[in-house]
């Protein structure tokens, strides 16, 4: 009797695993159609020319150092490249184009469309890059930008100028064939958002003075974010596109400690840096509370399970069960153990005047990337106990047009969405929308990862041309008032 229990136990058991594994997490049949969220089957190539113009883009050395710290020259002259180059936007489309200069370097498009009552868009990219580092280690000089076969290479590549070209000759395309929208809509093109917020935060100010701005009413916000990724996870062929509908705030903390001066021959036990050194190394060997489950992180993995193979669809079908052993294996790599908890990095450390001087003080700055289910004072509490011992329509139109532009004939697209681990200046339109996505139309491979802020950063031909078709369709299927159930066709 007692071996029927459990065996009936067991069996019950078992059968709710299979159930939730192969009749909850079934695939969606609907990516394996064919998908066009408009009628249009225009296409967009990434010609000579439009190489060339790109290169040039690539060519402004228009880095940011720090805060008020950048090539200010150069950004200037990408500025103005810009406004040259897309200046007939402005005179063939006077009665519904304008070009507005933010923040002195900053502009913003702004497309009146015909219907008033239909919420605006904003598309946003940046200009301004990051340092290229130690330029012997590039292939080739990060501002040449030298074009191979498959690649170019430069700064700025894939952060962000690749987003701020495909998005300007898809806003040109559009204009070009189909001239004024139905919805009003607005590209922001920043200076400076790899060091601040000036930029985006005049935009933001402006914006929420027009229409549906001003109680956040825009229909979404699209910003630079996460891309596409190939050969990401285990028995997954499919290309996987994450739309980060989150990202991790940013905070970093100074902590300083002052003693009495001394004398190196006389050393007191401990000196400030050595009590601060004990500090920083509790707090990077002891990581945030993991907030598994709390964050965009679980639907990101709801969203592939069912492309898995059995046994890995049986675990993540089962999260209740097997949530701890999930934790731990997210725990053993760097980036996946940063979608589950807020980061902890010591990135500067300073203290000491003179060699044969004891250190009266000593400083270490620790930045965080903070988890959405975390606060800033929630980090502080933390750190001190270690020291001390409706978004529905635009997320259905972002995923169509995904599918629209990037399936592959045999490998349909999954699109899920996800958590932006790095900051954006989406972070300064919170005040326009509620509906604030980060993607960026390329695709990734594993290599790809370590380019970004990195040496040989570079962007593939096929991305450029990807990305030209999803801003122009993107643009083209946001002037419809509602989306119809089925009109997908991949041949763009």
């Amino acid at each position: 009797m007692f071996w029927n229990t459990i065996l009936t136990v067991f069996s019950i058991f078992l059968c709710i695993l299979l159930y939730r594994t192969y009749v909850v997490f079934t695939p969606d049949k609907a990516i394996f159609e064919p998908c066009s969220s408009s009628i249009d089957r225009h296409s967009l190539k990434f010609d000579q020319q439009r190489l060339q113009i790109f290169q040039k883009l690539l060519q402004f050395q228009t880095i940011s150092y720090e805060v008020n710290k950048q090539n200010f020259k150069e950004i200037a002259k990408c500025r103005d490249f810009i406004k040259r180059h897309y200046e007939d936007l402005i005179l063939k489309y006077s009665k519904f184009v304008q070009l507005h200069n933010i923040a002195k370097y900053s502009l913003l498009y702004s497309i009146q469309g015909k219907n008033p009552n239909l919420k605006p868009f904003l598309f946003s990219a940046h200009m301004d890059v990051v340092p290229a580092g130690n330029v012997t280690r590039w292939k080739y000089p990060p501002f040449d930008a030298h074009s191979d076969e498959d690649f170019i290479y430069a700064r700025g590549t894939l952060d962000d100028k690749g987003n701020l070209f495909t998005m300007m000759e898809a806003l040109k395309e559009y204009l070009n064939i189909y001239g004024q929208p139905s919805r009003t809509f607005y590209v922001a093109l920043t200076h400076d958002e790899e060091v601040g917020k000036s930029g985006a935060k005049g935009i933001a100010r402006y914006l929420a003075q027009q229409p549906f701005g001003h109680n956040g009413q825009f229909e979404f916000v699209l910003d630079e974010g996460t891309v596409i990724v190939e050969e990401a996870f285990p028995t997954v062929n499919n290309p996987i596109a994450i739309i980060a509908v989150a990202e991790k705030g940013y905070a970093s903390i100074e902590y300083r400690i002052s003693i009495a001066p001394g004398h190196s021959s006389m050393p007191s036990t401990p000196t400030a840096i050595g009590i601060l050194a004990r500090a920083v190394d509790k707090l990077e060997s002891t990581p945030q509370p993991s907030q598994f489950g709390r964050g965009p992180e679980l639907s990101f993995l709801h969203g592939i399970t069912p492309h898995l193979n059995f046994p890995l669809r049986l675990v993540l079908s089962n999260i209740w069960l097997f949530g701890s052993a999930v934790q731990w294996v997210l725990s053993q790599k760097p980036a996946t153990d940063a979608l589950q908890r807020t980061t902890t990095a010591v990135t500067l450390i300073s203290g000491g005047e003179k060699e044969n001087i004891l250190p009266t003080s000593a400083s270490a700055t620790v930045n965080h990337r903070i988890h959405p289910a975390d606060s800033c004072k929630k980090i502080l509490e933390n750190n001190r106990r270690i020291i001390n011992d409706d978004h529905i329509y635009s997320y259905r139109i972002l995923e169509e047009t995904i599918r629209q532009t990037f399936e592959k004939e045999r490998e349909p697209i999954i699109v899920v969405p996800g958590l932006m681990l790095g900051a954006t200046d989406s972070r300064s339109y919170t005040n326009l929308s509620k509906n604030l996505y980060r993607f960026s139309p390329f695709v990734y491979r594993y290599d790809d990862l370590s380019r970004l802020h990195g040496d040989n950063e570079r962007i593939r031909h096929n991305d450029m041309q990807r990305g030209l078709n999803f801003y122009f369709h993107l643009i083209l299927n946001n002037q419809l008032e509602n989306i119809p159930e089925k009109q997908c066709n991949p041949q763009l």
